[in-house]
Order: structure tokens, then C-alpha cells, then sequence
């Protein structure tokens, strides 16, 4: 159903509601739960993870239209205004909205820094939060933070793509059409219906060790929750000229551009953390469109399925070769149907039931192009990835030795670098060399089959 509603409106509707309420941290009212979250979800409710997109906008900034677009945007999809509650056991369980309003945060401040909202990010009381911080020169950062459980990268891009749609139209009319969607569904529920079923790998045993029963313990949670902690991945952003010779190098040497900015990463960690190594990578791929029919990127919760790769890599490895293993390997595991039947190998690396560790290894997330935002008076001049963890405690999941965020904004190539221990520091400028490095050499033509 397609509705229009003013800002009034919208706020007076969202109150007209009448929900259950939480009791407490486990127990909720019968009739709230909407459903129990599957693997590829739980294993981001221990930490209370949530994925940010933040922007920085130049010009004036209305916060009233942008509160509007965020009431429209929750009542569109409103899996945002709903809740997590955990069980006894400590599964997730998706809770219907309680029916309170979801304010946005508005504070003065510098907008070069990302901050929490002022209101506590508990899941237990929503899933989205919209944070704003404004300067007195025309200049404010914009920043989005939804639980992971229920949105991925490629749902995040859309729901920000969303918001400022809805700003524009809010600004142009002094209303907003919405037309509400359903909760969006697990990768679980889309792979049941292709009939992909679970084979005897994972894809993942290049990575992987097995857990000693001492490992499988679910750790205590710590007496005093763990106040919620922001990160912000360091990064390094390669200019525009970089950016179109590195995709020009994917497509002549048909590698394409990610296995060939995988494997410059893949270099610079090693060569930043010691001596020649074998190294393993994971990385997520996105299955919307590999699916039949295709899905829509706010139809799915986390819509990936994993793939690794390892190889001993040291600083004279050859970029275009490696590159190349690493797109034909991808490309096999995808064609071969591992990466589509992976997610049902989750539980085994993830939650109470695991019984392998992909501890250590480098996580790679290609999000690919970021869209152009627009809106009336405003200048979008930079785009971060960031993240939260609401209620830190020990994991019961792989611990990444650094995660590696791709992504790119206004045609310049980005590079986030999350963790990495004592490198940490030096990574984004190692990766920014091997970048430079990469795009400055003349390519050699490949054998492999077409890359990402």
C-alpha cells in the first residue's frame, strides 16, 4: 500500500500504535516475537553489532526534514523500529516495534568526527539510529547505524539512498509517499527455496582449525556490561586517476579489479607484519543477484555467503599472478555452488554449537561503488564505514587478525582497515604503496577466467 504522510503526521502515527513492550534483557510479552533470527543473523547479536554508514555533507542542513525522512523511512521498512530480545540460551529472537518514537540525535560539533548517539544504542529498545553533527560553518556529518542482523552493506546503501530520496521530497512537498515492506528475510530462507542444500564443505577449510572442547565453552558474560564502543576503521583512498587504472588493469587482464586490490592487500599485510607467510583470506559475496529470481537489496538480511583463499605470500609476490589464483578460485567456488550452500555451514564456525575457529584470518568486504546521494543545497563530500558494538562481550565467533572494507566513493578508491594489532598503524599507508605500485605497472594479459 502506497500512503503519503506530513512529519506531524508520520510522529502521530508511530505513537497511535499500540505494541507489547520488553520485561526485561530475556523475557518479552507473548505475541511480540516476530521470528527466531537464523545463523547467518545470531552471529551478530553477542556483541549487539552494529553497521554504520556516515556521510559528510557541506551546506545547510534541515534537520526537520531530515527527522521526516527518518520517520518515513522507518515506516517503510519497519523492521527498524523493531527489537532484539535474547533467550535463556542466549539466541536472538526478533521482536515486533514496542511503538516508541525513534528520535534522531542532533548535537553542534566537529563533523570530521563520528560519534554515538546521545541516546544509548540498545537493541533491546530499536535496531536504527540516526545520528547528526553539525558545525556553525554550513558543514555536518550524517550517520546511520542499523544492527547487523538485520541489514548487510548492500541493504544499508539503499536504506542511506533512501533516506535522502525521502529528504527531497519532504523538502519539494512537505510530504513523503511510502509504501511499507515486509521484514526483509535470511539468506537461509532464500537458499531453502532454491533447493540449495548443504554439502560436505564449507569452502572454508583452507582457513579453518578445529575447536578443542575446551574452546567450545561459550565464555561468562562479564559482570558489568561493557560500555558500547565505536569503530571507526582507519583508511587510505587512492585518487581518481589510481582508481581508473586499477579497473582498467581488472578488465584487460580479465582478473578484474578485485582479485587485483585483494592481492596488493594480501602483500601489504605481510609485509607489514614479518616474514614471508601463508596467509588466509575470507571474504564474503554478496548471493542477491546470483540467486534466482534476483533479490532486492532491502528484501535480505545478510545476503552473503563466504569463500577463502590462502596462498604464502611475501613482498615479491607477483600481483597479476596472485590476483589471478584468487579470481579463478573465487570464480570456481562460486560456479561450483560452495559459496551459495556455505551459509549452512555457519553454526559450525559460529555461536555454541561451533566446532571450528577461522581465527587469524584477513577478512576482505568488497562493497563495491557507493551511489551518488543527492539533495537540494547539500554537497556529499565524503562516505565512511563504521561500527558498533552495543554491548561488547567475549566472542563466540572468528576473530579476524584485520579486516580490510573496500569501497568506491565519488570514483576514488577506499580502503578501510579494521584491527591488524601492532601493523595496525602502518597498514593504511603499506596498502596505499602497494596501490600505487600496482596501478603504475604494465599488465600482463591472464588466462583466467573473468573476475568480479
Amino acid at each position: 500500500m502506497v500512503s503519503s504522510l506530513s512529519y506531524d503526521g508520520a510522529r502521530s502515527e508511530l505513537r497511535g500504535i499500540r505494541w507489547g513492550s520488553t520485561l526485561c534483557g530475556v523475557w518479552w510479552v507473548s505475541g511480540d516475537e516476530a521470528r527466531i533470527l537464523t545463523p547467518s543473523e545470531q552471529r551478530f547479536v553477542r556483541h549487539a553489532t552494529y553497521t554504520g554508514r556516515s556521510v559528510r555533507v557541506e551546506g545547510e542542513l534541515d534537520t526537520a526534514a531530515l527527522d521526516a525522512a527518518f520517520v518515513a523511512l522507518v515506516r517503510t521498512f519497519p523492521v527498524l523500529a523493531c527489537r532484539i530480545g535474547e533467550d535463556a540460551e542466549g539466541r536472538g529472537h526478533l521482536l515486533r516495534p514496542s511503538g516508541a518514537e525513534l528520535p534522531i540525535s542532533v548535537a553542534s560539533g566537529d563533523p570530521e568526527e563520528i560519534r554515538l548517539p546521545s541516546e544509548p544504542i540498545d537493541p533491546r529498545q530499536r535496531l536504527a539510529y540516526l545520528d547528526v553533527t553539525r558545525a556553525d560553518a554550513g558543514s555536518a556529518r550524517v550517520t546511520i547505524f542499523v544492527h547487523h542482523s538485520v541489514a548487510d552493506a548492500g541493504q544499508c546503501v539503499e536504506l542511506l539512498s533512501r533516506l535522502w530520496s525521502y529528504y527531497t521530497e519532504y523538502l519539494a512537498s512537505g510530504w513523503i509517499s511510502v509504501a511499507p515492506q515486509y521484514y526483509p528475510r535470511p539468506l537461509e530462507a532464500y537458499v531453502a527455496e532454491a533447493n540449495i542444500v548443504r554439502g560436505p564443505l564449507s569452502g572454508l577449510e583452507q582457513v579453518h582449525r578445529p575447536l578443542e572442547p575446551a574452546e567450545r565453552i561459550v565464555p561468562p558474560d562479564p559482570r558489568e556490561p561493557a560500555p558500547a564502543a565505536l569503530h571507526r576503521p582507519l583508511r587510505t583512498t587512492v585518487d581518481t586517476e589510481t582508481t581508473a587504472r586499477l579497473v582498467a588493469h581488472g578488465k584487460r587482464t580479465g582478473i578484474g579489479v578485485n582479485g587485483l586490490v585483494t592481492a596488493a592487500l594480501l602483500r601489504a599485510y605481510a609485509g607489514e607484519t614479518g616474514e614471508p607467510r601463508s596467509l588466509g583470506c575470507v571474504y564474503p559475496v554478496d548471493l542477491r543477484t546470483r540467486l534466482h529470481p534476483p533479490v532486492a537489496p532491502t528484501a535480505g538480511t545478510n545476503m552473503a555467503g563466504l569463500a577463502s583463499f590462502s596462498a604464502h605470500i611475501d613482498t615479491e609476490t607477483d600481483l597479476f599472478d596472485l590476483g589471478a589464483m584468487i579470481s579463478e578460485h573465487l570464480r570456481r567456488d562460486i560456479a561450483s555452488g560452495l559459496v551459495a550452500q556455505s551459509v549452512l555451514h555457519f553454526p559450525d564456525y559460529y555461536g555454541p554449537d561451533r566446532r571450528y575457529s577461522l581465527a587469524g584470518h584477513i577478512a576482505v568486504t568488497n562493497t563495491g561503488r557507493v551511489p551518488t546521494f543527492t539533495a537540494p543545497g547539500l554537497r556529499f563530500t565524503d562516505y565512511e564505514i563504521v561500527y558498533v558494538s552495543a554491548h561488547p562481550r567475549p566472542s563466540t565467533g572468528p576473530s579476524a587478525a584485520v579486516t580490510f572494507l573496500l569501497y568506491t566513493f565519488a570514483d576514488r578508491l577506499a580502503v578501510g582497515v579494521l584491527g591488524g594489532g601492532d601493523a595496525a598503524e602502518r597498514l593504511p599507508e603499506a596498502v596505499a604503496k602497494q596501490l600505487d605500485a600496482l596501478a603504475a605497472e604494465t599488465p600482463r594479459d591472464h588466462s583466467t577466467a573473468q573476475g568480479d
